[in-house]
């Protein structure tokens, strides 16, 4: 895979910040949105936020945080111990993982996890479909820094913004319940994208959903936006940034056949055209099966 890449930018992209288009959207997005219906962002979040926004980087604050959340605390050492991150010694406390995989690296994949945890359900149904979503985004997370790693740019912020790409497929089930997870299992018995099915029934897709939802939690522009773009067309003006990584890794991921790890021809031909010199020969079928391997370690982190 060819590096530096993600320095090729021919003009910054434009934060998102998208209003409902539409009277239809308009609707959706009142009822769907509404402040009493949907979870208010837990403490830690909220001041792990605080944090974001500052740039702070003061350790022990943090640390105090995560470890005063036990649920928390457990998911991210279970995380940092998995084959994700490729630590040689055993994180075995909050702080050790902060030494070992970095303050920001630490502070954006608590955050993902809190996010995760504060949209949980406990119907069988939701909990099938949020087992397999949890499964694609560590999938998508890993292949996002991978392929940022590869092309010279900043691969944890690519991870933990992949955590989250669907995170509008978790407020619409809480939301909607039953019968969002209907439609998602309707679209898959007929071969549809759930992007596609959503935009017919809703007016927009899950994509969208997510960055009305993690701008209401006021995360930052650098989160938001790969959200709630992953299912944007790619656009070479911008290179290869985040947003554009998080798209092309949820691409490859899906179209990718999970005993072969071979994709669809045309997807790899999509984006070898939108990123010259990424994927060269079989690197994607043998990046593919790494991540595989390491997602097993913590396919059931949110179970």
């Amino acid at each position: 895979m060819a590096a530096d890449l993600a320095q090729v930018h021919l003009r910054p992209r434009r934060s998102w910040d998208v209003a409902p288009a539409s009277l239809i959207q308009e609707r959706f997005y009142r009822e769907l949105m509404a402040a009493h219906r949907l979870p208010s962002a837990p403490e830690i979040a909220r001041r792990m936020l605080a944090a974001v926004n500052r740039e702070d980087t003061n350790v022990q604050p943090l640390t105090d945080l995560i470890s005063r959340d036990q649920a928390l605390a457990a998911r991210l050492l279970q995380l940092a111990n998995s084959a994700f991150f490729a630590v040689r010694a055993r994180v075995t406390s909050i702080p050790h993982a902060v030494t070992l995989l970095g303050y920001e690296r630490v502070r954006d994949v608590a955050l993902g996890l809190s996010v995760w945890g504060a949209l949980g359900g406990s119907s069988q149904t939701e909990r099938r479909h949020r087992r397999a979503l949890w499964q694609h985004s560590t999938m998508v997370a890993a292949a996002a820094e991978k392929l940022v790693d590869a092309a010279g740019g900043d691969g944890p912020s690519a991870f933990a913004a992949g955590l989250l790409h669907d995170v509008g497929k978790l407020v619409l089930g809480l939301r909607l319940g039953e019968s969002y997870w209907a439609l998602l299992d309707e679209a898959f018995e007929y071969g549809q994208t759930a992007a596609t099915v959503e935009t017919d029934a809703f007016g927009c897709h899950h994509a969208t959903v997510g960055g009305w939802f993690l701008q209401i939690w006021q995360l930052p522009p650098d989160l938001v936006d790969p959200v709630a773009l992953h299912h944007e067309p790619l656009a070479p003006e911008f290179g290869f940034d985040i947003p554009a990584a998080v798209a092309v890794a949820d691409r490859l991921v899906e179209a990718t056949d999970a005993r072969s790890g071979v994709a669809h021809a045309d997807v790899l031909a999509e984006v070898r055209g939108f990123a010259p010199g990424l994927l060269q020969g079989d690197s994607w079928r043998d990046l593919h099966a790494g991540i595989v391997h390491e997602q097993r370690a913590i396919a059931n982190l949110f179970a």
